[in-house]
């Protein structure tokens, strides 16, 4: 496979730069009933933020595939945070990238740990034809923020 370097480069980067600075980092798992992706990302209550996930297949859909997400935060309160951003990706399954353009409501259903959020997602894809993806995720945010 020959984005499996490239892949594994990308994310040592990532884990060695939160390793090493005090920036919050999340951690996020999400799903459409098809495929499920596990994502990695910078802090969601920032103005910019950003995630990287991977498909996560199994014996009935054993796709690979990468997407880096960067997105702006529209509304942020203690118990939602809206936004939309830019997405591209690659699979195994086709050549060149995919585009999207997601938007992601963030519901903090417990009032005592806002780290925790329900998401859902639903994000217009191009790639030769226009598709529409709907996903639903949890996503907890790690670490101490800057001091």
């Amino acid at each position: 496979m020959s984005v499996t370097k490239p892949t594994f480069l990308v994310l040592a980067l990532v884990f060695c730069s939160v390793r090493f600075s005090s920036a919050q980092v999340t951690a996020g798992i999400y799903t459409n009933g098809f495929l499920t992706q596990i994502g990695v990302g910078t802090n969601p209550e920032e103005n910019f933020f950003g995630e990287l996930r991977l498909f996560a297949g199994d014996d009935y859909n054993n796709f690979f595939g990468i997407e880096a997400l960067g997105q702006y935060n529209f509304k942020r309160s203690d118990w939602h945070n809206i936004s939309g951003g830019l997405m591209l990706g690659t699979y195994e399954y086709e050549e060149g990238l995919r585009v999207g353009l997601p938007v992601l409501l963030a519901i903090k259903p417990i009032q005592a740990h806002r780290n925790f959020s329900v998401m859902l997602e639903a994000t217009p894809l191009y790639k030769e034809n226009w598709a529409l993806r709907g996903s639903m995720g949890i996503r907890y945010t790690i670490g101490s923020g800057r001091q």
